[in-house]
């Protein structure tokens, strides 16, 4: 997901994913509500098989990364700070 947000790869979606419109904006409260590349997953009650599309499979997890995770200015800095991430939640 984030060689998809910094625009590193490209990808054909047909349905892309939404950015978290509420929790995305500036405010007073912007800080405790996440990171700024928050998204929402898409809401499927009729069909199953939409419910494990890519983007509902990993929004909750993107969505938990802090903001130094995310904002990370390269591939391998986002690797370094997300194993240290969850290797600090498994501690």
């Amino acid at each position: 997901m984030f060689k998809l947000t910094k625009g590193i790869n490209e990808v054909g979606w047909v349905y892309s994913p939404v950015p978290a419109s509420s929790l995305s904006q500036s405010g007073p409260a912007s800080g405790i509500r996440g990171h700024a590349r928050r998204l929402s997953g898409q809401v499927s009650t009729k069909c199953l098989q939409r419910a494990n599309i890519f983007t509902n499979r990993i929004v909750n997890e993107w969505n938990a990364l802090p903001a130094t995770v995310t904002d990370a200015d390269s591939v391998n800095k986002f690797k370094n700070g997300y194993d240290a991430f969850r290797s600090s939640q498994l501690s």
